[in-house]
């Protein structure tokens, strides 16, 4: 993480105990981004000092979740702890839970309920969250055993930065990404001053060979001068949403019209309330939005819901996903597979070993409002921090997400893990491109899929319309119709069934729409 500076510079000449003052009203006003920078330059001067070790603990808990760092200052107060509240071993507990060192965490945790028991109507909600605490490490204990098989790598500096990176959507054939991050060049170049970064913007990279380009703002048709964010890209690249902060957060759509995005602009309808609504992802055929929010009347704190497309282009009252996939804590970036069937998301309950862990169920039935049991992803895919906003590949075996690790050029970067084993359906992904049989001009088509066997759309898909390329999933052990309509060209339908489809599998097909040549 690379802290901002701030008023450091200023500071400089500035007493010590006006540092001081403004420092203290930070930490207590749990400003911690402004707290970190101006504690380490007063024990930077003043090295071992009491009052400046916690809050910098503290504050690196709070913002980068630096366990390493952290304990270098936790541990020296830890010598002396009659000189620091109680909650120096919560700090404790916390930073070597995300060290992985479960049993000492717990330790910490129990020498603090030791303390805070003595209040114990007065630190109700921090008891609370102690206890939880302790779950966690127990969870993690458990799930440390069994380790996953999977390759991380960062997607290095081309994509990521010293600042935070995180939301990545991808195209279906992986070959763009488009992301959210805090940069000194976001548009505005405005630092929020709620918590010291710079706003988020939207950024986009494409991939020539194996290697990612270097990523862009996407510019004013997607960012403003405040808070815009990746939430979801439609499987053929075609449509994206963002959530932009404006009075509450909303949700906002921009298509690709060739080369150029559309001005983003504001979903209608009832997804976009007056509650915390961050994240979402669309349906294969455009016709749902599964999103988070913290609207009344749920399990917790944020949980999933589903809201359906109407008639007249807006979304309907959502459905709450219910207790199944819902707890009592906070669900988040839902990322539904193009198998239609398997949905991703991350969670701070279930058996979550810290923070946000991924988390997968499947739909039991084909109108996805009943589900299996999530089950963790596991570790090291899932760790001690948060991990969350991520994408899967239609093969089901990497997964790009968002998380703080050793490794990482600072803050979160987006990684994409490589797994030997896959919990999706099995799909036909066809790539290609459509253009008209006379010219071979791109042609701009819409391309609907439908089961044959029910009759329900299971996919609608669009050409790019100046490169004319397509890309689609069809999921194994159906029968399609796949109907390609454009207008001024004869509609083409062809058919295709997947009941014999052994295993992922990509399929190139270029298409000829012929002319709709009147007499």
């Amino acid at each position: 993480m690379c802290i901002t500076p701030l008023k450091v510079s200023a500071q400089v000449s500035s007493s010590r105990s006006e540092t001081e003052s403004v420092a203290h009203t930070a930490f207590t006003n749990q400003d911690y981004y402004h707290a970190l920078p101006l504690y380490l330059h007063l024990d930077s001067l003043y090295p071992n000092v009491p009052k400046y070790m916690f809050p910098i603990g503290v504050s690196y808990i709070n913002t980068t979740g630096d366990q390493k760092k952290a304990l270098v200052y936790l541990e020296k107060c830890k010598l002396k702890p009659n000189q620091y509240p109680p909650t120096l071993h919560y700090y404790l507990g916390r930073a070597y839970h995300l060290d992985y060192r479960f049993d000492d965490a717990i330790v910490e945790f129990d020498v603090c309920l030791s303390h805070l028991y003595k209040a114990k109507s007065k630190n109700a909600l921090i008891i609370k969250d102690i206890y939880r605490e302790i779950e966690m490490c127990e969870n993690g204990k458990k799930i440390v055993q069994t380790p996953i098989v999977i390759d991380i790598e960062n997607l290095g500096p081309e994509i990521n930065s010293s600042y935070a990176e995180y939301g990545p959507v991808l195209t279906l054939d992986e070959k763009e990404i488009i992301f959210t991050s805090c940069r000194p060049e976001t548009t505005g170049g405005m630092i929020d001053p709620e918590d010291g970064l710079f706003f988020e913007d939207v950024y986009i990279s494409s991939k020539k060979g194996s290697v990612w380009q270097k990523a862009l703002n996407m510019g004013p048709a997607i960012n403003t001068n405040g808070h815009d964010a990746s939430v979801s890209l439609t499987p053929d690249g075609q449509e994206l949403l963002i959530y932009r902060y404006v009075n509450e957060g909303a949700f906002l759509s921009s298509k690709l019209d060739g080369t150029t995005w559309t001005i983003a602009e504001e979903l209608k309808g009832e997804v976009n309330s007056k509650f915390y609504e961050p994240s979402a992802c669309l349906t294969k055929d455009g016709s749902y939005i599964i999103f988070s929010s913290n609207q009344p009347g749920g399990y917790g704190g944020l949980d999933l819901y589903i809201s359906k497309k109407l008639l007249n282009g807006e979304w309907a009252r959502p459905i709450n996903l219910g207790s199944t996939i819902n707890s009592k804590y906070d669900e988040d970036s839902p990322f539904l597979h193009p198998d239609g069937k398997t949905l991703y998301f991350s969670s701070n309950g279930h058996n979550s070993m810290g923070g946000f862990d991924m988390f997968y169920s499947t739909a039991l039935t084909d109108s996805t409002n009943q589900w299996n049991t999530p089950i963790n992803v596991g570790y090291p895919l899932n760790s001690t921090h948060d991990d969350l906003h991520f994408s899967l590949s239609a093969d089901g075996k990497r997964i790009y997400f968002a998380s703080i690790r050793p490794e990482g050029y600072g803050d979160k970067d987006i990684y994409v893990a490589t797994l030997e084993e896959t919990n999706v359906q099995d799909v036909l992904v066809i790539v290609g491109v459509i253009q008209d049989s006379l010219s071979k001009q791109p042609v701009s088509a819409r391309i609907e899929v439908i089961n044959t066997e029910n009759n329900s759309v299971v996919g609608i898909y669009n050409s790019n319309k100046t490169t004319g390329k397509y890309i689609m999933a069809l999921p194994e052990g159906g029968k399609y119709k796949i109907s390609i309509q454009s207008e001024n060209y004869k509609i083409c339908d062809d058919f295709i069934t997947t009941k014999e489809l052994n295993g992922y599998q990509e399929l190139e097909s270029n298409i000829n729409l012929c002319p709709d040549i009147k007499e």
